[in-house]
């Protein structure tokens, strides 16, 4: 058997080398080598050790071949051993597989050179049919769906107004708990500030027992004041009388003389009466301020010791709570800290064409004021969808952020505890969830700017923004400027005189489409459903 290498299988797997070298041939195995082509023991580490018969190849080159010999069972195989052309020609096989490598590539540009050849105009001949849908315009505004972060809307710090021994302090003035607005959270001992009220209303009722004294005498004043003027009347109607007698020589000048004392007398009765009326006036005044200033005084005594009351200003979730019973609080210590959840914010940013969107919604806007834009915050618990209703208000600070390129801005959500049941598991889930500072949430902002928008099926766009339109029966391409992407199809602006309401865009694919090709329309039934859409984008 001429080319033939004729072996028996051996239970131990072994190698079989054969290579020329010098003019002779070799074979080895990993167990045993022999120098000769005769007979070759595979080892003796094989349990049924046979012989192998190398029959000479002919005059070839040096060249190295190799066989595997697997364990199985002992039995005659033979196995083909490479003929003397493939080991004497293997440049050939080599240079075969590079001529067929080079006819491929020459038949691949061949047929590219004759494609390019076929003209266009018979590849627009062929009439195509397309589906179609008629363009919509847009004018139920945008919504625009972004992430946002609720944050507290404002933190209160309870501080201690007066200083003294807590008496008494709330179980619900603890870490965690939920309080209503005035409710009592801590009472400061009384007792010092009770003495104070005390004294103030001491002092307030020696004041005004001061302003009555003062009163009384101004009434006696007055009272004698009165009298006074009256015997000065009477005083000088005689003088005058006697004046007028002297004359006459009925009354002696002495008589008249004492007659003009008493009339005298009486005028300075009048002035020092008079007098004493107006310091009395004038210390009516001071004393009245007296008295203010002891009712003040008594105010002041009064709030001290309504301060020993420590209330919560706010609803809210105590956050931090610092003092126990009978300890001592210093006047400005922290009490305690409530976080307010009758309202709560978000937290989000937006791109400038979305700020753009929102600004147009009005004339009267301006950049750090938006107009009145509706939210809906949208969260998933469990499986279950919740919204909330918010309001965008405004800018979060005025600086767009250097990094992301987009401002930050804040909602406003007025009743965080009043979540609606969405979509979920199961309808109508029991329990009522709330927003919690620190949750991630979905934003859906209900925009309505003044922009002209034309609306399409999602398919009907391709690469580039471009679109596909059908004019009497034939293809006409259009560049679009894309504003956002619904559930329900693509908005893009309305800034091109070259397409119009109900035209008809290509939905389908398009093979070869080319400019001005023919093609046949056929029409879908497309139902926009703006409420849909809107429910699902929430979602």
């Amino acid at each position: 058997m001429p080319n033939r290498l004729l072996y028996r299988w051996s239970s131990t797997p072994s190698l079989i080398t054969c290579y020329r070298a010098g003019g002779k041939n070799y074979q080895r195995t990993n167990r045993a080598r022999s120098g000769s082509c005769g007979s070759l023991t595979l080892g003796a580490g094989a349990s049924a050790p046979g012989s192998v018969n190398f029959l000479p190849a002919g005059a070839v080159t040096d060249r190295l071949w190799k066989w595997y010999i697997l364990t199985g069972s002992p039995q005659n195989v033979t196995l083909p051993v490479m003929s003397s052309f493939l080991r004497c020609r293997p440049v050939l096989l080599r240079s075969f597989i590079s001529l067929a490598l080079l006819a491929l590539t020459g038949s691949l540009i061949a047929w590219m050179m004759i494609s390019e050849e076929i003209p266009h105009s018979s590849v627009a001949a062929a009439i195509t049919t397309v589906e179609v849908v008629p363009i919509q315009r847009h004018d139920t505004g945008i919504d625009f769906a972004v992430d946002g972060e609720v944050i507290p809307f404002r933190r209160v710090d309870i501080i201690a107004e007066v200083q003294g021994r807590v008496a008494y302090k709330s179980e619900r003035c603890r870490l965690g708990q939920y309080v209503q607005k005035d409710e009592l959270l801590m009472q400061i001992d009384p007792v010092d500030y009770q003495l104070a009220v005390d004294q103030a209303e001491a002092a307030v009722n020696q004041a005004k027992v001061n302003v009555n004294e003062n009163e009384v005498q101004k009434t006696n004043v007055d009272k004698e004041l009165a009298l006074s003027r009256e015997r000065l009347e009477i005083s000088r109607r005689d003088y005058e009388r006697n004046q007028s007698l002297v004359g006459q020589r009925t009354i002696s000048q002495a008589e008249l003389e004492n007659i003009q004392s008493t009339f005298l007398a009486a005028q300075e009765n009048i002035q020092r009466l008079e007098n004493q009326l107006r310091v009395l006036e004038t210390q009516s005044e001071r004393l009245d301020v007296a008295l203010r200033r002891e009712e003040i005084a008594l105010e002041s005594a009064k709030l001290e010791r309504s301060r020993t009351e420590v209330r919560a200003p706010i609803a809210g979730v105590i956050t931090e709570d610092s003092f126990e019973n009978n300890s001592f609080i210093q006047r400005g210590a922290y009490v305690a800290k409530i976080l307010d959840t009758s309202q709560l914010e978000i937290q989000c940013s937006l791109l400038m064409r979305q700020i753009q969107w929102i600004w147009r919604q009005s004339p009267e806007a301006t950049g750090y004021v938006f107009p009145p834009t509706p939210v809906t915050i949208i969260h998933e618990t469990d499986g279950e969808h919740w919204a909330w209703e918010g309001m965008l208000k405004t800018l979060d600070g005025g600086i767009m952020n250097p990094i992301t390129r987009m401002v930050p801005c804040r909602v406003r959500v007025d009743n965080p505890q009043e979540g609606r049941w969405m979509q979920g598991l199961a309808a109508g889930a029991s329990g009522q969830p709330m927003l919690f500072a620190g949750m991630y949430v979905r934003i859906i902002i209900h925009s309505k700017p003044d922009i002209p928008l034309y609306r399409i099926p999602e398919q009907a766009l391709l690469p580039g923004n471009r679109i596909w339109t059908v004019v009497d029966n034939k293809l006409r391409q259009h560049s679009i400027r894309i504003a956002t992407t619904t559930p329900e199809g693509v908005l893009f602006y309305a800034d091109t005189e070259m397409i119009r309401p109900n035209d008809l865009v290509v939905v389908s694919p398009l093979a070869l489409p080319v400019e001005g090709g023919a093609v046949q329309t056929v029409q879908q039934h497309v139902v926009w459903s703006d409420e849909a859409a809107r429910r699902q984008s929430e979602l």
